[in-house]
């Protein structure tokens, strides 16, 4: 069902809508706030679960965090993942 409502939006904002190629400035506008509620229930239930990790195991400690941090931006850079020089990047073993 929908629901009609008036909205007023930046130029910027109405000709990046546009430039998704949707039939109507209206459904690229409903696509785009769809994903955006998607992605914070995800980063909403990524954080409860990361809370309930802590809870559970305790805080990581801060050589942890950046090892971790390292790895991601090995991983943004598309290096090799320590461990595993057969697979830039992915942090998979290559098939045989």
């Amino acid at each position: 069902m929908k629901k009609r409502i008036t909205l007023s939006l930046d130029d910027d904002i109405v000709e990046a809508l546009q430039a998704r190629g949707a039939r109507s400035l209206s459904a690229a506008a409903n696509e785009a706030l769809r994903e955006a509620v998607a992605d914070d229930a995800h980063r909403a239930a990524l954080l409860a679960w990361l809370d309930e990790l802590d809870a559970t195991h305790g805080a990581p400690a801060a050589g942890q965090l950046a090892a971790a941090d390292a790895l991601l931006d090995a991983l943004e850079r598309g290096e090799p993942v320590p461990g595993n020089e057969n697979e830039p990047g992915t942090g998979q073993a290559g098939a045989a």
